[in-house]
This record gives C-alpha cells, structure tokens and sequence, in this order.
C-alpha cells in the first residue's frame, strides 16, 4: 500500500510540473470551438462615416471601455469577400460590422460562417421590441443580426400640388394606376414614381408579394415569373411607363432630381429615410430647397383583393457580430447598445428598428417645416407591413434584375417580358449559390 501511495504522489507531481509548463495566455475555446477571451480584450468595429456618432455615443456612455472599441472605416460591399479572405488565413476577423441583412446573409453560409447566433444572448423582451423589422436577420431560428434602422416603404407625395389638381392620394395599388391615367391627361408631364433600380423593382414586386426571391429555407428559394402577384406589379409598371408617369430613372439621378426640382415630382414610393434625407428641404437636400408644408406622407398601398398593404424596403442596416470574437460580451453588449439606447437612437439620423426608442427618436422630424402632416404615426405603422421578401437570399438578386430591368428600360421592351430573363438568370445564380430552386 506504501508503495501504492508513493507512485500516486510521484504522478501527481508530475502532473503538477507539466501544468506549470502550460502557457497560461492561451484563451479557452467555447462550446462552438470559437475563442474566448477576458473583458479586457479590444475589439474591432466596422462602421461607415455616418455610424462613426453611434461609436462616440458608446465611448461617452461607457468611457471605462472607450479604449477597447477600436473603430474601422470600411466599404461594406467588400465585406463578404474580406470574410472569405481571413477565413483563409484564420485571423482578421472584425468583431462587429455595421452592413444591410442582404450582406449579412451572404456570409453566413459554410463557406463565410461569420455570424454569431444572438438568439440567446439578447433578452427576449428585446428581440420583441424590435417588431418585424428583425425578419431579415432570422436564418433558420437563429438571429443573426440587430437592426440598426427600417428602410420601410411609404407613399410621399406634393401636398400642395395634390390639393391644387384636386386628386386624392390613393390607398389601393388600382387607384394608384387610375390616378396616373389622369395625371396623363390632364397634367402631362407631372411624374409619380421612379424605375430605375433593383430597389424601385422592389418597390412594385416585393410590394405585390412576388416570389422571385422568396427563401423557404436555408438551401430553398423560390423564384417564380409566372406568379398572378408578379404580373400584376409588372403590368402596373409598364402600364405608368406607357402612359409617360413612370420615370425609367432611379431616385438619384440628375434627370430625376431635375424633376423634383421642376416642381413636377407629384408623388414617389420609397423608404422612411427619404423625407428627411432626399426631399428635406434644406439647401443641401436632394430634392426640396425649402420646408414649406409641401411633403404629404401616406401608409403603404395595398391590392385591392389583399387583406393588407405589403410594402418594400429601401435599404435598412443592421449591426451583426462575429461568431470568432474574442470577446463576445463586449461585442453583443455594443451592438445592444448602438441599436436600442436611447443615448444613440433616439436622436440618430433615421427611424430606428427598435421600436420603444423609435417613440422618443419621432420628437426629431415632429414639427419639421418640411411635412404637410405628421409622418411618424405612418412610418410605424409602416413597419408591420414590411414584405416578408426582404428576407434576403444569399446570392446579389439586385445586380441581376437591375441589369435585365435596365435593359428592359433601354430597349422599350416591357418589365413583363424582361421577369422570364430575370428569373432565368437567379436560377442559375441561386443554384450556384447551393439552392434548390422551386419554380411554382
């Protein structure tokens, strides 16, 4: 037994001088093999120039971490490539990034597997205040992404104008297309909508609920040109097109804003942001260079058979973390707080996803000069009727259907024709991306 316990004793001894030779520094690995790291570990932050205040926002309200939150200014459409790049030489990753659900889709595959899953890591209560404008940031039941603003669809239209010409502003897809008829007759010239880009295509498809982009799953997507939802948008779009009230330019082109600065922009669909950043009516505006009561806002148009609106979006950005941080507290507890404090959103540059500091955030465009009547009870209301298609795939449909819709445009062929060659070519890149296309 004595020598039982000296062997014993020998071992431990051993084992207590292999230990002493053990790094110490090593970070421990977590349940999904990702390292972890202590609190004092800095982390790197993707943000454009616009999100620099959000950074400055946190360091003010946590001046202890300031030092820790190291700010990168990067062009986000390079984002998915730069994934692919440090996965390959397993370093540089940042730790969160600032970048529309579209792009944080197409690196959350195999291949990028950058997300972190936030579904546990965020209070529930939370993720319910965000409403539907999380939709986009679900990947098969895990959250992977926070919203940091809702592009969400309206109908803006020239208050002014509309009073004088004696028109009502339509609530219905079909009154909408009545009115341009009229607006034809009787007041050539006068345009009421823009199509020139993938977010213009957007504006009709995804607001008659079109499914050529419609992901089912993880590995299914449903793209169907056949569909009556898809024809219905297309022949309105040709329809406005043929009868000279369509304009086959996008939002920000020259031609465009000329329009606007005509006085002959009578009304326009697009996203929350545009009242204050496109008309604004200020002299660096886009489109108005004075707030004179002119901008009216209206709720989301709905087809007449449909039960609700449905409405697009124009853009929208979320924040999204990388499942490689080394220090995930500080990573989520950023993207918490740049997406729902009050300290940020309630005074940041466009309406928030989340909704209780959206209430406080209304106070910045409420008594604007700019508005005919009180935009913020629409643009929430708005935010329920967000399409389900904004669920964005992991391929660029935008790069494909603005190419065969601009072609379309150029030749004076129809949008209804040009859905079969749109369709045909997000196939291929769907499939190339390892979807399984349905086609009904």
């Amino acid at each position: 037994m004595k020598q039982v316990w000296k062997l014993f004793s020998l071992l431990a001894g051993l084992v207590l001088l292999i230990n002493a030779c053990v790094p110490s520094a090593a970070p421990a690995a977590d349940s999904a093999g990702e390292t972890t790291a202590g609190a004092g570990t800095p982390i790197t932050v993707w943000i454009d120039t616009t999100r620099q205040a959000a950074v400055d926002a946190y360091k003010k309200a946590n001046p202890d971490k300031a030092a820790l939150i190291q700010e990168v200014l990067v062009e986000r459409g390079e984002f998915p490539a730069k994934v692919l790049l440090f996965n390959n030489t397993n370093s540089g990753w940042p730790d969160v990034v600032f970048a529309e659900p579209s792009l944080v889709g197409q690196v959350s595959d195999t291949a990028h597997n950058f997300p972190l899953d936030l579904k546990d890591l965020v209070a529930q209560e939370v993720i319910e205040g965000f409403g539907n404008s999380l939709a986009p940031c679900w990947f098969e039941g895990k959250l992977f992404c926070l919203r940091n603003d809702v592009a969400q669809n309206v109908l803006y239209y020239n208050a002014k104008l509309m009073e004088e010409f004696g028109y009502t502003v339509p609530t219905t897809w079909e009154e909408y297309q009545e009115l341009s008829d009229q607006v034809a007759q009787d007041h050539p010239g006068y345009i009421m909508g823009a199509f020139g880009d993938q977010w213009n295509w957007a504006t009709y498809f995804w607001g008659s609920g079109c499914p050529m982009n419609e992901v089912l799953g993880e590995t299914q997507v449903r793209i169907n040109p056949n569909d009556s939802r898809c024809e219905r948008a297309a022949m309105l779009v040709d329809h406005m097109i043929g009868n000279g009230t369509m304009a086959k330019l996008d939002p920000f082109d020259p031609a465009f804003v000329q329009i606007a600065a005509d006085n002959k922009l009578l009304m326009i669909i697009d996203a929350s942001w545009f009242g204050e950043y496109v008309f604004g009516g200020k002299e660096d505006s886009t489109y108005y260079k004075t707030a004179e009561g002119q901008l009216g806002i209206a709720a989301p148009l709905k087809w007449r058979d449909d039960p609700a609106p449905m409405t697009a979006t124009h853009g929208g950005a979320a924040w999204t973390v990388s499942r490689h941080t080394a220090n995930p507290d500080l990573a989520v507890e950023f993207a918490l707080f740049v997406t729902t404090a009050d300290d940020y959103q309630s005074t940041g540059p466009t309406f928030p996803g989340y909704l209780p500091v959206a209430d406080k955030w209304a106070k910045t465009i409420q008594g604007n000069a700019l508005y005919a009547n009180d935009p913020y009870p629409v643009f929430k209301d708005a935010v329920q009727y967000i399409s389900p298609l904004d669920k964005q795939p992991r391929y660029d449909w935008g790069a494909t259907t603005v190419k065969f819709l601009k072609e379309a445009n150029q030749n004076g062929t129809t949008q209804l024709a040009a859905l079969q060659l749109i369709a045909e070519e997000l196939q291929k890149v769907a499939e190339a991306q390892g979807y399984e296309v349905v086609t009904e």
